[in-house]
């Protein structure tokens, strides 16, 4: 069976600063968070699963752990799963492409 997948461009790669969290919007108004650890881009959603929290707004980066500002919970941004207390459910990531210096992530199938 044959799958697609959609890929929305979001964003130089220059747009992204190492050891920086960026936000981009997707075409259905969800926002996601971008990060630069080590040369190489993830992306996640933005909101916090435990509270409403921006990650890319009220966030810090610790290696490949982003931590949420309202409650100090962790995610690893490469596998979304939750790392700290009181974050028990994992964030959604998305896989990433690097083409031709633009930023664009996978949706899924279509």
């Amino acid at each position: 069976m044959n799958t697609m997948t959609e890929t929305i461009v979001l964003c130089p790669v220059t747009a992204i600063a190492e050891g920086q969290i960026h936000s981009e919007c997707l075409p259905d108004g969800t926002v996601i968070a971008l990060y630069k650890v080590d040369g190489a881009i993830y992306a996640t959603d933005d909101t916090c699963t435990h509270g409403a929290a921006s990650l890319a707004e009220d966030g810090m980066l610790h290696g490949k752990e982003v931590e949420c500002g309202f409650h100090f919970g962790r995610f690893d941004i490469t596998t979304g799963a939750a790392c700290a207390s009181p974050c028990t459910v994992a964030l959604k990531t998305y896989p990433v492409n690097i083409i031709d210096g633009m930023v664009s992530v996978e949706l899924g199938e279509v």
